[in-house]
């Protein structure tokens, strides 16, 4: 039991090395473009995001909905959408959860994704919320806590997000 519990820290710690490594900026100081990495961050995600959901208390909430099929459209056409609803996840969600090994690792394989997203597709910084955000801001608020179980769990509608944007 110890020596897996080993194992799949150090493999952690390894992958959460690599991560680090592969989002750090080049010797021109911008980052590079890497659409291997971006899919295979999304696959960790992925997996590391049941083991995230299993570590928070169950969305209970049916009648509501974060992530809609039109932010959707939004997320994967306007730039702008994209990067505040990542930064809200990172800033809104994340930093309200207790840090574990396991959080802290998926939180920092979303930054590093985030950031070779911007590298690949760079964006503009926008200082005024979209309205999809802003709506969606709004509804997290007002759910309180909920709002943090309801969008760790509708990671399961964002990462296909990311996913199919990174294809196209």
């Amino acid at each position: 039991m110890k020596v897996c519990s080993i194992f799949r820290s150090g493999h952690f710690l390894f992958l959460l090395c690599l991560f680090a490594v592969e989002g750090k900026k080049s010797p021109t100081g911008k980052h590079t473009c890497r659409k291997g990495l971006l899919s295979q961050l999304t696959e960790n995600l992925y997996i590391k995001a049941t083991s995230l959901k299993s570590s928070v208390p169950k969305d209970l909430i049916k009648t509501t909905r974060l992530l809609k099929k039109t932010t959707k459209m939004m997320f994967m056409t306007n730039c702008s959408v994209r990067d505040q609803l990542l930064s809200f996840y990172v800033k809104n969600v994340f930093c309200r959860l207790e840090v574990g090994s396991d959080k802290l690792y998926f939180i920092s394989a979303f930054q590093v994704l985030q950031a070779n997203m911007d590298a690949c597709l760079p964006c503009a910084p926008s200082t005024r919320l979209t309205s999809a955000v802003k709506k969606l801001k709004r509804m997290f608020l007002k759910l309180g806590d909920k709002g943090i179980y309801k969008a760790i769990h509708e990671l399961d509608i964002l990462l296909p997000w990311i996913q199919a944007y990174i294809q196209t």
